[in-house]
């Protein structure tokens, strides 16, 4: 249908932009805001529709079997009526930072390892096929559509899972983090499920309004195909609802379904939206499902792979870009349940096989955190590798067949671990005894009777009846698994820790507080001897003379009451309120436990956390820039850091713990040329500071020319802390400040006696201004009085003029002629 360089091209250029959304998404996740982390988390849920989703349910339909809604069905169910089940796992995660689902189990049953392993295994050996299953539809839709055949299967197959394996390590295994959350590789499965959505839904539209008039157009048509009646037969009910009950067993606990569900969710808020989107996104792909495999099966028959149904369909009206759009949903639906589920099992795999394996047998117990680090991902990586290549050889090894079967046997290896994640959170007396029995019996009937007839090894037991074969072995081994981890559970006891780390999985409830039998039976000196385990022989002794030299009473009852209450606060300053309460409790429960066993498992426990924390205590004073060292009570070394050792110098061997103080402070003394003559006298004039507990703050200079400030604090209890910081910095930058300091003084004086100088110059100049300026107001009233003068002396002659002409005017000898030549002399004066 398309040419190979057009379906080459439109693979890579898809693979790159998934390659760019993955980048942009973790370089930018800090940015995002809630709503959109909100939309991102409902959007990734799904990654639950793979391609037997997107292709092999449209083959169910188009081979007149409806059990496929029930793949559809269940997860709506449980997100509809279990969504108090589903906060409850996502509030516990988040809590307790599970990783995985084996995690998950393994923190509810006392952290069994052997449980985390056999969970693991269980996960990676029901998902394989699966894995290859989506391996098997992105090869069998290249090969479909393209023009010519010139790869292979195991060729296309090859190249397909090293893209896979490429884009799951570069984007999924980068870092090393508690959470074990990929924000990038989020997002562009959120896209992806866009991208499959999308596509799916157009086909459907155009085959049903386009194609056809309608929905009810096509079911018309293909009434007379199939026998309406069948479907309601014994079998197929009997396949619709075991179905239905292994998939709502199963989905919780697939392993990509978990990463994105429990692991990848930063918040409870976020996982609102998804209640009602999944549900919905589920309902489009299972009413087109029918659709689609009804038209294909009208139009195509059994011409065509019925899993190719949903590719071929818009070729039919010519719109081969639909169906080339609808190869990138099936390759979306593909790719994106591979990358998540190799990044969760190969989390499980590394945390609970591998390296704790390599921890066991290393030599090296303690190493930095960058050497561990590059370690556990390269581990990872490897794994990632192993996972994908072994479904790439399961692939090829099995037996070609259409993608649902292979999708059905996974779904009944997986639901085998659904029963312990559920009575985790809803049966306190579920035991780790009862779950490992229940997983391993339903799984080792579900591999006998199904995963190796699939594999063509035998044939299915159940080959020849009417019943859905692999529903039936499946729903046995689930019936099989949960009877017997309820006898199990019935037969067995919980271990202390199996009862502490129970606590995280269910509602806090009130604090009990002491209630004895009438006749209680309490042994006082087990009980000194558990209070003696803890606090040491010496301490209990006197502690249990002292509370009978207080009680006297002869009421048994309340004696005993006092008696556990005065051991339980005795012990809870050790343990802890908490555990002391466990202790004493147990101690006097009817449970068959002796005294030595609680205090042996309780101080196991104990040691384990003062083991911690130690570690944590050394981490942190590793990781500060000043030298440390803590001394006893006797006055000898206990703990000191890198920089402490560094500073100094010591000779190799030198340092070790329970070296006297004495002989350190000497060494450093040692190294000073000015300290010379009284060295003994210096060490014990220290010495007796340390001895009064008092707080010291000395500095001197090193003959390597470093500046050492040393502080000295007493310890509560006994004992004390020094802490040596280099100041040689300080101190150089105090020197050049003090001589720029000197400099500025200087350019300062300099600059005021240039500026006094100048100020004079400006009064004197301002002086002399004021000067001209009297001088001018001056030179301006006497020019005033000057042009006053010299306009009066013009002007009188004028007047004169004036007046002479007047009169002569008015003289009467004077003619008309005359008159009008003086009156022209008197205008013009």
């Amino acid at each position: 249908m398309f040419a190979n360089w057009l379906l080459v091209s439109v693979s890579i250029g898809y693979i790159g932009l998934l390659f760019l959304i993955a980048h942009l998404g973790g370089k930018y996740r800090n940015k995002l805001e809630a709503k959109q982390q909100t939309i991102i988390y409902a959007l990734s849920l799904g990654v639950y529709c793979t391609s037997w989703g997107f292709l092999g349910t449209t083959a169910q339909a188009a081979n007149h079997s409806f059990t496929f809604l029930s793949v559809y069905l269940a997860p709506i169910v449980l997100f509809v009526f279990a969504w108090p089940f589903i906060q409850r796992i996502i509030k516990t995660s988040l809590k307790l930072k599970i990783t995985s689902i084996a995690d998950l189990l393994s923190a509810r049953f006392g952290k069994s390892q052997t449980l985390a392993i056999i969970i693991t295994l269980v996960a990676l050996i029901g998902t394989m096929p699966y894995i290859a299953l989506q391996l098997k539809a992105i090869v069998n839709s290249y090969q479909i559509l393209q023009e010519t055949q010139d790869l292979p299967i195991w060729q296309i197959g090859l190249v397909v899972s090293i893209i896979l394996a490429v884009f799951t390590i570069i984007f999924g295994i980068r870092t090393i983090d508690i959470t074990e959350r990929h924000p990038g590789v989020m997002i562009a499965i959120a896209f992806e499920s866009l991208v499959k959505l999308i596509a799916f839904l157009l086909v459907g539209l155009f085959v049903s309004f386009i194609i056809y008039d309608s929905p009810m157009d096509i079911w018309e048509l293909s009434k007379d195909q199939f026998d309406i009646e069948k479907q309601f037969e014994f079998s197929n009910l009997f396949g619709l609802f075991g179905m239905l009950i292994i998939v709502m067993s199963a989905f919780l606990c697939l392993p990509r379904q978990f990463q994105v569900m429990f692991v990848e969710i930063k918040d409870k808020k976020t996982s609102g939206m998804a209640r009602w989107v999944l549900p919905v996104y589920l309902l489009i792909f299972g009413f087109f499902a029918a659709v689609l495999g009804l038209a294909g099966n009208l139009n195509y028959g059994s011409s065509l792979a019925a899993d190719a149904y949903v590719l071929f369909l818009p070729a039919l009206d010519g719109q081969v870009w639909l169906s080339l759009f609808a190869f990138l949903g099936a390759v979306s639906a593909a790719s994106s349940m591979v990358i998540v589920s190799t990044i969760a099992l190969s989390t499980m795999l590394s945390n609970e096989i591998v390296f704790p394996v390599m921890f066991n047998f290393s030599r090296q117990k303690q190493q930095d955190f960058n050497h561990f680090q590059l370690q556990l991902l390269f581990i990872r990586k490897t794994l990632v590798l192993l996972v994908i290549f072994l479904s790439y050889g399961l692939l090829l090894v099995s037996p070609p067949d259409a993608l649902s079967s292979l999708g059905e046997v996974a779904f009944g290896a997986i639901a085998q671990i659904g029963p312990a994640l559920f009575v985790a959170f809803y049966w306190r007396r579920a035991t780790l005894s009862g779950v490992l029995a229940g997983i391993i019996c339903g799984f080792t009937i579900w591999t006998v009777f199904n995963l190796i007839p699939q594999l063509g090894i035998y044939a299915h037991p159940l080959e020849n009846t009417d019943l859905p074969k692999t529903t039936v072995i499946t729903l046995i081994g689930l019936l099989i698994n949960v009877i017997a981890l309820w006898l199990v559970s019935l037969g067995t006891r919980q271990s202390i820790r199996e009862q502490m780390q129970s606590e995280f999985f269910y509602k806090d409830r009130k604090k009990i507080k002491w209630s004895l039998p009438t006749q209680p039976k309490v042994d006082i000196v087990e009980l000194e001897l558990l209070v003696a385990r803890f606090i040491g022989e010496e301490k209990a002794t006197k502690c249990f003379e002292k509370f009978h030299s207080m009680n006297q009473t002869k009421d048994n009852k309340k004696f005993n009451e006092a008696i556990l209450f005065h051991a339980e606060n005795t012990l809870a300053r050790v343990l802890g309120s908490a555990s002391a309460k466990l202790v004493t409790s147990l101690a006097i429960s009817s449970r068959g436990m002796a005294f030595d066993q609680v205090a042996k498992l309780v101080e196991d426990n104990s040691t384990q956390q003062l083991e911690f924390s130690r570690t944590v205590l050394q981490s942190a004073i590793e990781n500060v820039s000043e030298g440390i060292s803590v001394i006893d009570s006797e006055l000898k070394l206990v703990a000191w850091n890198k920089q402490y050792l560094d500073i100094f110098s010591y000779p190799e061997a030198f340092i070790y713990i329970g070296c006297p103080i004495s002989q350190l402070i000497h060494f450093n003394l040692s190294q000073q040329g000015y300290f010379a003559k009284d060295i003994d006298l210096r060490v014990k004039k220290r010495i007796q500071y340390i001895m009064e507990g008092s707080r010291h703050n000395t500095e001197y200079k090193l003959k390597n020319g470093k500046n050492i400030r040393i502080e000295g604090s007493p310890i509560p209890g006994g004992g004390f802390v020094m802490i040596f910081s280099d100041i040689t910095q300080y101190r150089q930058t105090e020197e050049v400040l003090k001589e720029e300091n000197t400099d500025l003084e200087s350019r300062v004086q300099f600059r005021t006696a240039e500026l006094e100088q100048a100020n004079k110059e400006l009064a004197l100049a301002n002086h002399e201004l004021i000067q001209a300026q009297t001088k001018a107001e001056q030179a301006h009233v006497k020019k005033s009085q000057y042009l006053k003068a010299c306009s009066h002396d013009l002007l009188q002659p004028l007047s004169a003029a004036r007046l002479f002409s007047s009169a002569i005017s008015l003289s009467p000898r004077v003619s008309n002629e005359e008159r009008e030549q003086i009156k022209k002399i008197d205008n013009s004066l």
